[in-house]
């Protein structure tokens, strides 16, 4: 009792260890991909270690990781509760879904709560065999030695930063590598299980580790003594830019020089609670000069607001009866307002000076003094915009040759911009009848060439080379920067008026309560877009950047007659409105919760890091197998010092000694007797013991009677025999 009770302490302790291990696989992954409900995954990760830990019957087991794990997929991606009608019709129609597009080979069609389902699996599968390792080999240094290694090379390779997860990870791995060497030990040379004697050994060895690594994380560092690989990596496959290095991702006033790679920073920068998707507008530009953006030498004044008072932009506004109101909490309090689509007035609890800048339209906080005004919280309220579709498709071309000299700033474009920019766009939008029609045609046009989103192989342009020349038809690599500009210069360049915006995505989603989504706004979300002109309706944001879907309402009142018009219809619905069984709404629940399609393309980002892991695996391989003289034998070794001692095994046993022997150059001659093979196996290794061992398997083999063997003499018998193989 006393003995079972101190192993159940040792698992138990072992578990938490390996429960903030597990986390720090995860936490990165969670980061990378803007995955929220992480929370979930680690109270998975905690249920199926305890199930492990009181020895829960398998049948018993795997009910309660299914049970969690339909809930799971019930919280998180339906909105009924668990216990309701909804609940099997909604797991019948997701596993009738999978299976027909599995069957079909229409693998990127899976949805999401599927995904989910397999990553779960995959975990439990995981912790299965971390379960194993600790109770049967008592050795968890390849799953230690694979963490530092997967957590080291996301540091290197991506935006995560891995210093205090590589700190955690070494002390509780060196912790829990030297606990299960001392069992292995005592296990080995049978000792008695005494608990003084055994903290004797164990709490000197963790103070050790605990002591010297706060020494270690106290102690001033030197810089690397290796350069960053991921240059020199880039230079060599050709993908090095022109430029000072990567940029963090963030807003920024000066955009003077866009392109290169942005590090991610997942700071969070305001939170809020909503009925609706917003795209947080800031501010916009209008000059493009080949590099970037800049504002023209033109002052068209300020206008000063209040709290609570109408503010004017030139962006259309919804009905009063629609009107809604959305608080901002900031974490990072910035000396100019947040702005959203419809937005009417805006109230905050200091008082406040809001003046605009008519030619941007940025609206800065002022205090009554004149000084910055810094707002930690403030209400806006605003209502959305409705557009009819039939008054867009009525916008005809020959209506912009009417607008004013205003607007002209809007049309700049710099002379050196290549003709070809301007023919890609004719080419896209010569069969479109209204300048909605030609608006839309290009911002749909990346999604359907060979253009891809990545932050990270995103190119500066060279010395005469322009921007978004450099995109369009070289690198068609890039982020929304690469995205928005592009369709901004298109458009200008057939004649439509068109502003590059600055602001944030809607952000990252959390769970639906009372119809309100909480959004959480991180410098990851900094993000731009388009605003373009559409004659007989007004400004009209458009969202050309893929992955990223807009939040403007049309009004379908135009009956759909021609796939053209069905073209233009698809971008502008809400993933919110959509019928639920379509994918696309399957997708849009993704970006709230936990979508394996980010997963998968931050795992295609990574192409170093699987060339590292390709050379590593080949590196590993190739050592195996030159060392498969010493690591076979005592892997054999610990295989049949767990298995019960019998003929059978005896005879396995014997077969797998003669087969290490063959490969120190002692195979067994063709004609030769196994007498006359174990003298000379005897003579080489100066022992008698192959005599022994053959002369049991002669009489087993050839002989019907039985025989009384002393099995644990043979078993030590052979474990001499490998080990001498050894040295």
């Amino acid at each position: 009792m006393k003995k079972s009770l101190e192993n159940f302490i040792e698992l138990a302790i072992a578990y938490v260890i390996i429960f903030f291990i597990l986390r720090e696989w995860l936490v990165p992954v969670m980061q990378l991909t803007n995955t929220g409900v992480g929370y979930l995954f680690l109270i998975f990760i905690g249920l199926a270690l305890a199930l492990s830990l009181f020895k829960v019957p398998p049948l018993l087991s795997g009910l309660v990781k299914l049970g969690y794990i339909t809930w799971f997929v019930i919280f998180v991606y339906s909105e009924n509760p668990f216990f309701s009608g909804h609940t099997l019709p909604f797991l019948t129609n997701e596993v009738t879904w999978n299976m027909v597009n599995i069957f079909s080979g229409n693998f990127e069609q899976v949805s999401d709560p599927f995904r989910t389902v397999l990553f779960l699996v995959l975990i439990w599968m995981l912790i299965y065999l971390i379960h194993h390792w600790i109770t049967v080999h008592h050795n968890i240094f390849y799953f230690f030695a694979l963490t530092v290694f997967f957590i080291a090379t996301l540091d290197t390779f991506s935006e995560y930063n891995g210093k205090a997860a590589i700190v955690k990870v070494v002390v509780l791995g060196l912790m829990m590598t030297g606990v299960l060497f001392i069992k292995r030990l005592r296990l080995q040379v049978d000792a008695p299980s005494e608990i003084i004697k055994k903290l004797k050994i164990i709490v000197p060895m963790l103070i050790s580790v605990a002591l010297v690594s706060m020494v270690a994380f106290f102690l001033p560092k030197a810089g690397p003594t290796w350069a960053d690989p991921v240059p020199f990596i880039k230079s060599v496959t050709g993908q090095s830019g022109v430029g000072d290095g990567q940029k963090t991702v963030g807003y920024s006033e000066d955009d003077s020089r866009l392109g290169g790679p942005y590090n991610g920073d997942n700071t969070l920068i305001f939170t809020t609670k909503s009925r609706d998707r917003h795209y947080w507008r800031i501010d916009t530009k209008d000059t493009y000069t080949s590099k970037g953006w800049e504002l023209s030498n033109e002052f068209m004044g300020e206008v000063v607001f209040e709290n609570d008072t109408p503010i004017q932009t030139s962006l259309q506004v919804g009905s009063r009866e629609n009107e809604r109101q959305i608080e901002l909490d900031f974490a990072i309090p910035m000396p100019f307002l947040i702005q959203t689509y419809g937005m009417l007035s805006v109230s905050a609890k200091d008082p406040t000076l809001y003046i605009q800048d008519a030619q941007t339209e940025k609206i800065v906080t002022k205090q009554q003094s004149g000084s910055n005004q810094l707002l930690s919280s403030y209400t806006l309220t605003y209502s959305e915009p409705n557009y009819s579709l039939q008054d867009l498709q009525m916008s005809e071309p020959a209506m912009l040759e009417t607008l004013d000299s205003s607007y002209n700033r809007f049309l700049q474009l710099p002379d050196t911009l290549p003709k070809r920019v301007q023919d890609l766009t004719i080419d896209i939008t010569r069969d479109k009848a209204s300048v909605y029609e030609k608006i839309k045609a290009v911002e749909g046009y990346f999604s359907k060439g060979n253009y891809r989103y990545d932050k990270t192989a995103a190119a500066y342009p060279a010395e005469q080379q322009d921007y978004v020349d450099q995109f369009l038809f070289d690198t068609k690599v890039g982020y929304c920067d690469n995205f928005s500009t592009s369709m901004v210069v298109m458009l200008r360049s057939i004649g439509i008026p068109a502003r590059w915006v600055k602001g944030f995505a809607p952000g990252n989603a959390g769970p639906l309560s009372d119809g309100y989504r909480e959004y959480q706004i991180t410098n990851n979300n900094a993000h731009s877009w388009v605003e373009a002109y559409v004659p007989g309706t007004g400004w009209i944001e458009f969202e050309p950047t893929i992955g990223f879907s807009g939040t403007v309402n049309i009004n379908y009142d135009l009956q759909k007659e021609t796939p053209e018009q069905d073209d233009v219809l698809k971008p502008e619905e809400k993933p919110e409105q959509q019928p639920k069984k379509e994918q696309t709404t399957k997708n849009a629940t993704a970006t709230s919760t936990f979508s394996l399609d980010s997963v998968w393309t931050w795992l295609k980002s990574l192409k170093y890091v699987w060339l590292a892991i390709l050379a590593l695996l080949i590196i590993m391989a190739v050592t195996l197998f030159v060392q498969r003289k010493t690591w076979i034998p005592k892997m054999q070794v610990r295989v049949y010092r767990n298995k019960e001692a019998d003929w059978t095994n005896f005879e396995a046993s014997y077969q797998a000694l003669t087969k290490q022997l063959g490969r120190i150059g002692l195979s067994r001659k063709h004609g030769e007797t196994l007498r006359a093979f174990a003298e000379r196996v005897d003579a080489s290794l100066e022992t008698d013991e192959m005599r022994k061992l053959t002369a049991v398997y002669e009489h087993h083999i050839y002989s019907n009677n039985g025989q009384e063997v002393d099995f644990v003499k043979l078993r030590e018998s052979w474990e001499y025999l490998i080990n001498r193989t050894i040295s």
